[in-house]
């Protein structure tokens, strides 16, 4: 599990941000703001976090109502809980495929299935995070430039006020695309004219992989059959970030009191970017928990953009950080042993993930492993899966000396 290469690519990765990260702080002062900080904040921001995740829950419901219309919505919240605690502790991202293998394996339903609407959740993630950040760009850029800080040591402010009308201009064509897209997605013929159009750009192997990529897109858009439920489901998306947003505020002004460079408390908008750009950066390989690159990324924006105190903004991303980590994590560990799965079953999919990823000499992620599911590769079915994991906890035994 820990051998493979995205793994190491991700470990690399995540060092090097982390020393970024920390070249630019001073552990002492840190330390002081951290034995400073009011943590009481975490009761309200965990509140406003794990809502958050429950709202990804009813939308990932209304996703599944085609192929499990019966399911309930605590049984699906505690999918989706055991999906981050397996992106947090193993490499890869591995959680979208661990929540289908989980409902795959309580409730029948073929992982293909599954994952066509986990992939439809991740699409519309993205856009609503870059959604997020291109909407206050343009805010700040157009109503609230002196909120921005600027010169030495503060590169993303710098470079948003350098090409403030390329940038400007670019964030308000992206959110008027994403209309058109919510437009065009309500519809299945609409998609797929579109999508058939765009293939026909594309070459050979490409072509075949994107081409699998959009009928899973498509199949996941199954629930979504008008503009009232395509808009339910981008409203909920919208609904479940501002949440964590939220938590992203409230620690951030009650806990710790974050002030930018204008001396006055970071408003709103400033976590939004936050949010959005943290987020955004888990595309990138890295260590499981998102170690180095988030905190990095955070720090870009808390002082980089909005000249929060390099130091305190530090140690509120250390908080953060930990916060977003250990309660879901704790909690997807109680629901994975009362589901009565084991560890073995999680790190021997992905083991098996990954030697299937290599065999097909293909990076391990998110998107991928639908194309290694349609082609056999990963079991799809209960039955399949469970003589794969055999297979691959068997080989493990084996490579670790039982451990």
């Amino acid at each position: 599990m820990f051998k493979s290469r995205q793994f190491i690519i991700g470990v690399i990765i995540s060092v090097i941000f982390l020393a970024w990260a920390l070249s630019s702080v001073d552990v002492h002062k840190v330390g002081n703001a951290l034995l400073s900080a009011d943590y009481w904040a975490l009761v309200p921001a965990l509140v406003l976090y794990f809502t958050g995740v429950w709202v990804r829950a009813v939308r990932w419901r209304v996703l599944l109502r085609p192929i499990l219309p019966r399911t309930g919505l605590w049984k699906t919240f505690e999918v989706v809980v055991i999906g981050y605690m397996a992106n947090d502790v193993l490499p890869a991202r591995i959680g979208e495929l661990v929540r289908s293998y989980v409902l795959s394996k309580r409730e029948g339903v073929r992982k293909t299935a599954t994952l066509a609407t986990i992939f439809v959740e991740r699409i519309f993630d993205g856009l609503t995070m870059i959604g997020f950040a291109a909407a206050v760009i343009a805010f700040v850029l157009i109503w609230d430039r002196e909120a921005l800080s600027t010169g030495s040591g503060h590169r993303l402010g710098t470079l948003l006020t350098t090409y403030d009308v390329p940038i400007g201009i670019s964030a308000l064509i992206f959110l008027a695309l994403l209309l058109v897209f919510i437009v065009v997605a309500s519809s299945r013929a609409r998609v797929e004219r579109l999508v058939s159009v765009a293939l026909r750009l594309l070459p050979g192997r490409l072509h075949e992989r994107a081409e699998r990529l959009a009928a899973s897109f498509i199949d996941g858009l199954g629930s979504l059959r008008s503009a009232t439920s395509m808009g339910m489901v981008f409203g909920l998306s919208v609904l479940a970030w501002l949440f964590e947003a939220g938590m992203y505020y409230v620690l951030g002004t009650v806990g710790f009191h974050l002030v930018g460079g204008d001396g006055e408390l970071l408003p709103f908008y400033a976590y939004m970017l936050a949010t959005a750009f943290a987020n955004l950066s888990t595309l990138l390989p890295q260590a499981p928990g998102y170690i180095g690159v988030f905190h990095a990324i955070a720090l870009v924006v808390l002082a980089g953009a909005f000249g929060v105190n390099n130091n305190e903004a530090a140690s509120y991303v250390l908080v953060l950080h930990a916060a977003l980590v250990l309660p879901i994590t704790l909690l997807g560990f109680l629901y994975l042993w009362r589901e009565s799965l084991s560890w073995r079953e999680l790190t021997g999919l992905e083991e098996t993930r990954a030697e299937a990823a290599v065999q097909a000499h293909e990076l391990e992620g998110p998107l991928t492993d639908i194309e290694l599911v349609q082609e056999g590769k990963i079991g799809d079915s209960p039955a399949e899966a469970d003589t794969v994991l055999e297979q691959a906890g068997e080989a493990s035994r084996i490579s670790t000396g039982g451990r």
